[in-house]
């Protein structure tokens, strides 16, 4: 198990939260030992997969396609402000002077998720469920 370092104090920090986490982390381990589990069928493998590729086309076009994308995002979020906060043990971006692709993964989704906007988690889903609906039709 890892954890990030500023997750140990919420995790362990007081000795009945830690054994309630230990508890968690137990059970885990246990069930993944003894659970039998059950294999997906090619033939819904397949179906994620043609919804997943559709779900990252439709994402891709917005984020990488969009025009007037970085600027939403730039305004929609504290992305800006991100660099300036004392959080993480790495630097929000891997380029300073880079844009939206150089922000590292754990900055993007925090300043959708300062939004409640939640885009890098939902959006091209629908695309990639329409997609896989209108196949049946």
């Amino acid at each position: 198990v890892t954890e990030q370092g500023e997750m140990i104090t919420q995790n362990f920090g007081s000795p009945a939260i830690a054994e309630r986490t230990l508890d968690i982390y137990t059970a885990a381990v246990l069930r993944e030992a003894f659970v039998k589990h059950v294999e997906p069928s090619n033939g819904w493998r397949n179906q994620m997969q043609r919804i997943s590729k559709a779900s990252c086309s439709g994402y891709r076009e917005l984020v990488r396609e969009e025009p007037k994308f970085v600027p939403y995002f730039r305004q929609a979020t504290p992305e800006l402000e991100l660099g300036s906060l004392n959080i993480g043990s790495r630097p929000a971006k891997r380029n300073p002077k880079g844009g939206i692709e150089s922000l590292r993964a754990i900055p993007w989704t925090f300043a959708w998720t300062q939004t409640r906007l939640h885009l890098s988690a939902w959006f091209g889903v629908g695309d990639g469920l329409t997609s896989e609906v209108r196949s049946y039709m």
